[in-house]
Formats: structure tokens, C-alpha cells, sequence
């Protein structure tokens, strides 16, 4: 990827231009807003549907903006219906919480493959799985809703009453690793693309960590001022052009082609 390649990806957007399309959590945008704001710099650019202007990842980075009242964001706007986009979800982890622990929702006992099926058709809300000698032990939280919007909102009560438990969220394509470990996961659906842009169109935002992009190219570490995204669109982006260049003519750029682990 050439030097005009990245700098054309990056682009400067009015903040109230974009459209979140999950809710954040507290205490992680409490924590972002003050590292933000002891650094003076916007670190990750937010990653953006160009066609829509849909927040794909970075809802807690755009939070933080509006919070300081910050005009503009600096962003890497992609097609989002491009197919090397993946999508998948944060699954809920307990090693503690049992199936009939959940207030407001009852458990009903199924089999992996059916409790699966279930989720997917929208007929149930979460799918409790424990795995107790090599096997699944799974129960069904049922739910009587079978449009997305409504399974969001039984998604919502149902988070809410775990919140204060030991849960955390693992990627759904390492949820067997931890069950392996001993932890109780909570599977869900994943949504498509096209649900996902309806939603964020409607100005319904999903529960946090609803979803889980793979984003090909995604540009990092690019430590913008945040002095600068007060200025005018036209003059921030030059700025921003121009500190691009002279870091990537010192070389100051690398293309990771393995799995990395970004400690924040």
C-alpha cells in the first residue's frame, strides 16, 4: 500500500455527520475519554461506511468527541458491502452464572445444533452453553419477538441483568477455547450487514459489543491532535495530509500480516 493509497483512505468527517450503531459502555468510555484527553490525541481513526457514514468500529471514539464537543473526526471510510469485511459478535462468559441465574428470562433445556438453529430464526434470545465432559449442556432464553429490532431489545434487558455479574466478552471465534477453560458462554445471533444499516439508519443502536468487524487494511496508531479536529475540515485535513507524509517518508509505517494482540 503506496503512501497515496493510505493518506486518500483517511478523510475528515463532522462528527454529527456519523451514525453510532451500538451503545457504548460507561466505564469504557469514561476510561477512553481521559486517556484521550491526557495524550491530546485521537490515536485510531474511526472506521466508517462511506456510503451511509454508519460508525462500523469506533462508536466509544465518536462518544468521546461528542462529549468534548469536537466538530470533526478524522476517519478511514470503506465499502462496507465489500465480502472481505467479516462480521461476527461478542459472546458473554461466566464461570459462575447458571442457567436460571438470569432474572426475567426462563431457561428451557435443547440440544447445541437445535438451541443454534433457534437463535439464528430469531426465536430465542441467548443460548446458554456449559461444557461438562466433552459435552454441551445447553438451555434456550425463548423469546416471543421475531423482528431484529425486538431481539435487540430482549438482547438489551437480558445484558442488563447480567451486567453486575462476573461476566466478559470473549470473540465468538474463541468462545470454545474458554469453555475449554471452564467458563459458561452465551451465544447469540450474529447480524447481517444489511441489518446492521437498517438499524443505524432507524437511529436504533444495538446493545455494546453486539457486533465484531474484520476490517482488511485497517489503518492504526495514526496519533492525530485533537487540537486539530477543532479547525476547519479543509484545514484539518491538510494538516493531517501533511504529518501522514512526512511519517511515512521517515518510514514510520508497517503492514502486519499476523494475528496481533493491541493492549489499550
Amino acid at each position: 500500500m503506496i503512501a497515496e493509497d493510505i493518506i486518500g483512505r483517511l478523510q475528515i468527517v463532522p462528527t454529527d455527520k456519523l451514525l453510532a450503531h451500538e451503545e457504548i459502555i460507561p466505564f469504557n468510555f469514561q476510561r477512553l475519554r481521559e486517556s484521550m484527553l491526557n495524550m491530546g490525541r485521537l490515536v485510531d481513526p474511526i472506521i466508517v461506511d462511506k456510503d451511509n457514514y454508519i460508525v462500523i468500529d469506533g462508536n466509544h471514539r465518536k462518544a468521546v468527541l461528542d462529549s468534548i464537543k469536537c466538530p470533526n473526526a478524522a476517519c478511514q471510510l470503506i465499502d462496507y458491502q465489500n465480502e472481505d469485511i467479516g462480521i461476527g459478535s461478542w459472546f458473554p462468559v461466566s464461570k459462575t452464572l447458571t442457567p436460571d441465574a438470569i432474572s426475567g428470562f426462563k431457561p428451557e433445556a435443547v440440544d447445541f445444533e437445535a438451541g443454534v438453529a433457534a437463535i439464528e430464526k430469531m426465536e430465542g434470545t441467548f443460548l446458554y452453553v456449559k461444557k461438562l465432559n466433552g459435552k454441551k449442556e445447553c438451555y434456550l432464553y425463548n423469546s416471543n419477538e421475531r423482528k431484529v429490532e425486538g431481539v435487540i431489545g430482549q438482547q438489551r434487558k437480558f445484558l442488563k441483568a447480567i451486567e453486575s455479574k462476573d461476566v466478559q466478552y470473549v470473540a465468538d471465534d474463541k468462545v470454545e477455547e474458554y469453555m475449554d477453560r471452564g467458563y459458561n458462554a452465551f451465544y447469540r445471533r450474529l447480524y447481517t450487514k444489511e441489518e446492521i444499516v437498517a438499524e443505524a439508519l432507524a437511529g436504533r443502536r444495538m446493545p455494546p459489543k453486539s457486533t465484531r468487524h474484520t476490517i482488511p487494511e485497517r489503518i492504526i496508531r495514526m496519533n492525530l491532535h485533537l487540537g486539530w479536529l477543532a479547525e476547519p475540515p479543509d484545514m484539518c485535513k491538510q494538516m493531517m495530509d501533511e504529518m501522514l507524509k512526512r511519517r511515512l517518508n521517515e518510514g514510520s509505517i508497517r503492514r502486519y500480516t499476523e494475528t496481533v494482540i493491541v493492549l489499550y
